[in-house]
């Protein structure tokens, strides 16, 4: 084997630089990811995220150079998760506020609607509304009339359940005959009622009570 010249120069060590490549381009993309989550444009990269180039000279290895890369990858994925999760929180809260607002409307619109309803009249009947009398005379208070509604409903002209209504139990079709209104049949007060029985006495319709009331 010839000697080795003195003046020959040692070679240089071999670089390994596949391991710091790999991680830049990773970091390149975690901080891509960030900036979209932001929705801004891409800002300058921090002095700290820069990935120091190794010579021959230099004094940082390819390990510890991977190693700070990894390090400033997790703390950008943990930005990102975070980010994300805070963008969740805030469309959830925001869904929750537009659902209780809507419920608080329709409570509101209700009570409105209810407070309108009882404010408004109902429609009455008039309380002139009473048939002209007939030629039959004072029927009502004599002591034909007495007896029936005694016999009928107690000398009550209340309105009330069975086989018809008022002091003289009319049912819908002997009131309208002898000249009741049908709006009035159930709510006429005792003037109408008595009314309807006097030109019910004078049409000679007597024998719709009497042959009941046994008066």
């Amino acid at each position: 084997m010839p000697p080795v010249s003195r003046h020959a120069k040692p070679k240089a060590p071999a670089i390994k630089r596949g391991a710091p490549v790999v991680a830049a381009a990773t970091l390149a993309g975690v901080a891509a990811a960030f900036v979209s989550l932001q929705g801004g444009s891409a800002a300058p990269v921090p002095a700290h995220y820069i990935i120091p180039v190794t010579t021959a000279g230099s004094s940082v290895s390819g390990d510890r150079v991977t190693t700070a890369l990894r390090r400033d990858i997790a703390v950008l994925e943990a930005r990102v998760v975070q980010q994300a999760r805070a963008a969740a929180r805030h469309r959830y809260l925001a869904a929750v506020a537009a659902a209780r607002l809507a419920q608080q409307q329709a409570a509101q619109q209700a009570q409105q609607a209810a407070a309108q309803a009882a404010a408004s009249p109902s429609p009455s009947p008039s309380p002139s509304a009473v048939p002209a009398p007939s030629s039959g005379g004072d029927a009502a208070h004599s002591a034909l009339g007495i007896c029936i509604r005694n016999a009928e409903e107690g000398g009550s002209y209340a309105w009330g359940p069975g086989n018809g209504g008022g002091a003289y139990q009319f049912v819908l079709g002997t009131w309208e005959t002898y000249g009741g209104a049908a709006s009035m049949y159930g709510v006429a007060g005792p003037a109408y009622q008595d009314q309807i029985f006097d030109n019910a006495i004078a049409a000679g319709g007597a024998s719709n009570w009497t042959a009941y009331d046994g008066c």
